[in-house]
């Protein structure tokens, strides 16, 4: 450590200020806990996962029955923040999923709620059309709506979260990457290029550099990069109307091969449609969107909601990390069990904030969680399990 620099102490250091991270320290800070949180970027960058003006909340949930108890979880923590936050956070005015009849999609759905006896319709394509007019489903599709679903707001999420944490007394640190950690049985040590930082726990949220902050369990975690592009709507003859919140719900739509996932007009912007990946260096990202990545998700547009397929008002690219069954990692370091390592992945974490954060304290200060994580243990990628990945849908 170079002369003069900082050394601080603290019950818990938390790396990695996105959502998952903020999070935690609000939901250390308010259990108690002396808590600093480290970030290696400046405060609201756009280079990891939680930056953009939205993601999806659903809560019958494709990924199987085991996420439906961490949603349950997250809703109330999401109304009380939605109260606490200068702008609100949440809108659940339903979301729905559409595809071909028989689709894998609905019944992955259909097993999640019926194995929590959740709500929700089943719609036929003209059904869809004539309840949501901004789509046009063709004959062969159908459709899985459930209310208690809808939009999030990332960017005021996370900023929420950090003034939260901060009110409370949480020591929050921008622009200070860390070089290194270690752990004792009982203490951690993390040093920044100036600072030394010591604890009795650590949590690891990295994000895109999970993998490279706990380098020694040489986690199969790739980084993704993803497009999403916003569309203005043009009326298509239903009416500009059709395309905002109250009238379209977020959604999913897939034609059996291919799939995006979507945001109805909010806040003046345009319809937001997102899908895919591509592995990527997370230092090394290319932030320009092509116009083969915008024809790409226009053609889901011109055939399920012709009357969004309008100008381009903006585009964005941000990460996420996959894991190759899917599957979150939220677990005790196997050598050292003061520290935790978090990455709710695969492109379909963003909902689960407000439940990871108390999950992921309760987890470093207490060994375990009431909460269902088993599936996302460290030790289940040795052997490694290969299976499909998912689309992300955050």
């Amino acid at each position: 450590m170079a002369d003069g620099a900082r050394e601080a102490n603290a019950d818990l250091v938390v790396v990695g200020l996105g959502a998952m991270g903020s999070s935690t320290v609000d939901a250390a800070v308010r259990a108690g806990h002396t808590v600093i949180g480290l970030e290696a970027f400046a405060r609201g960058h756009a280079f990891g996962s939680s930056h953009g003006p939205t993601r999806m909340l659903r809560r019958s949930i494709e990924e199987g029955p085991q996420y439906v108890p961490l949603i349950l979880d997250a809703l109330p923590r999401w109304a009380e923040l939605d109260d606490e936050a200068d702008l609100p956070v949440i809108d659940l005015r339903g979301a729905i999923r559409i595809a071909p009849n028989g689709s894998p999609m609905h019944a992955a759905f259909a097993a999640s709620a019926v194995a929590w006896g959740l709500d929700y319709e089943r719609l036929s394509a003209s059904e869809v059309n004539a309840r949501f007019p901004a789509f046009a489903v063709p004959d062969g599709y159908a459709a899985m709506y459930e209310q208690e679903a809808g939009v999030l707001f990332a960017d005021r999420t996370v900023r929420a979260l950090q003034d939260r944490a901060t009110r409370n007394g949480a020591s929050l640190h921008f622009d200070e990457p860390v070089l290194s950690w270690e752990a004792s049985s009982d203490s951690v040590v993390v040093r920044t290029a100036t600072a030394t930082y010591h604890a009795a726990r650590l949590v690891i949220t990295g994000g895109a550099w999970t993998t490279a902050l706990a380098a020694e369990l040489a986690l199969p975690l790739v980084p993704n990069r993803v497009v999403n592009v916003s569309f203005e709507p043009v009326d298509g003859g239903v009416g500009r109307q059709a395309f905002e919140v109250d009238r379209l719900p977020a959604f999913v739509v897939s034609d059996g091969v291919d799939g995006i996932y979507g945001i109805p007009a909010v806040d003046g912007q345009g319809v937001k449609v997102g899908g895919g990946g591509t592995p990527v260096d997370p230092d090394a990202v290319d932030r320009v969107v092509t116009d083969a990545e915008v024809d790409h998700l226009r053609g889901f547009v011109d055939r399920f909601l012709p009357g969004a397929s309008g100008p381009v008002s903006s585009v964005l690219t941000c990460l996420y990390t996959v894991a190759p069954d899917g599957d979150f990692v939220i677990d005790r370091h196997p050598e050292h069990d003061n520290v935790v390592i978090a990455s709710p992945c695969s492109g379909h974490g963003f909902k689960y904030t407000t439940a990871i954060g108390p999950l992921l304290t309760e987890l470093a200060f207490t060994g375990h969680t009431i909460l269902p994580i088993d599936s996302f243990s460290i030790a289940r990628f040795a052997p490694l399990r290969l299976t499909q990945v998912r689309t992300g849908t955050s």
